[in-house]
């Protein structure tokens, strides 16, 4: 018999060589692409972006990163966690641009919510169900997105983004059944689900329904920053089909950011409507934008907050 268990195991020793492989060949693919123009060449396509959607790309970012704070607002409501939404607001910040830039979530993202919570007198326990909650909110969102998307992916859509393994719609459907069927199990099953000993209810229909909605409108956010990077001739469901497939792609690799693999996975799907020297130029920008200039303030703002803490103490 099979022992599930040990198959699991071994799976998970696997993936920090499919993430290598994965930057490997994502680095393959970026020289490839890249070889037929300058740097200068990339400049001037960074310079052609009109400043009126870099701005509106900067708000959204801002409405993407307040958007976030929601996931972290929820969860510590849901753990009973009662502090100031601007202290959570902070958490989810710091915590957000540090897991995005830096990659590796339990040694970033997750370090920081250990550290700003736990000062704040937040048991351990509770916030390692916000981490949980936060990570269920995040995937919710993608599956029910994608699962909509690529299901229903109009026939326009479907020759404006080529993608080198067939139709969207067979990841469509395998996402729409994740996301429903998860959906069955919060809304029937009653029971503790028990795991060595231990025994765990899933958040009820209600507070899924609230998790699905708020993660749905961080990747509808997030796709905006990239798309209004790009030139105006191509579409907002075409980029934002693009940016699941890409973003789950780099997520996957656990390449900090995703970085290469995003980019790669980008330009070969994007290639065949848009020039890649655009498309690196709208890369660029869009690493810059979101994940690069909130990570500054975001480290600012934590050292502040420890020199701020730290003072505190001393002083009594």
């Amino acid at each position: 018999m099979i022992d599930i268990r040990k198959v699991f195991l071994s799976l998970r020793r696997l993936l920090p060589f499919l993430g290598i492989a994965l930057f490997t060949v994502s680095i393959y693919v970026l020289v490839r692409e890249l070889s037929r123009y300058t740097i200068s060449d990339i400049a001037a396509k960074i310079g052609e972006v009109p400043a009126s959607r870099l701005v509106i790309a900067v708000f959204l970012t801002f409405l993407t990163y307040l958007n976030l704070s929601l996931y972290d607002l929820i969860a510590s409501r849901r753990a009973g966690v009662k502090l100031k939404f601007t202290s959570i607001a902070l958490v989810s910040f710091v915590g957000y641009t540090f897991s995005k830039n830096i990659g590796f979530t339990f040694l970033s993202g997750t370090s920081v919510r250990f550290r700003l919570y736990g000062k704040w007198g937040v048991a351990g326990g509770k916030i390692l169900l916000i981490i949980i909650l936060n990570y269920l909110t995040f995937w919710l969102g993608f599956f029910a997105l994608s699962g909509i998307l690529f299901t229903l992916w109009p026939p326009v859509l479907q020759s404006a983004v080529r993608v080198p393994f067939g139709s969207l719609k067979v990841i469509g459907i395998a996402s729409a059944g994740i996301y429903v069927l998860y959906m069955v199990v919060v809304s029937f099953r009653k029971r503790p689900f028990r795991i060595r000993g231990k025994s765990f209810t899933l958040p009820g229909r209600s507070f899924t329904l609230v998790q699905t909605g708020i993660s749905i409108l961080d990747w509808l956010l997030s796709a905006g920053v990239f798309f209004m990077l790009l030139p105006p001739e191509i579409g907002y469901f075409e980029v934002l089909g693009v940016f699941l497939l890409s973003q789950f792609a780099g997520l996957s690799s656990q390449v900090p950011g995703g970085l290469g693999v995003f980019e790669a996975l980008t330009i070969v799907i994007l290639s065949p409507t848009l020039q890649a020297d655009i498309i690196v130029a709208a890369l660029i920008l869009f690493r810059i934008v979101f994940y690069l200039a909130p990570f500054l303030i975001s480290l600012v703002l934590f050292g502040v907050n420890e020199f701020l803490f730290r003072s505190s103490r001393n002083s009594d």
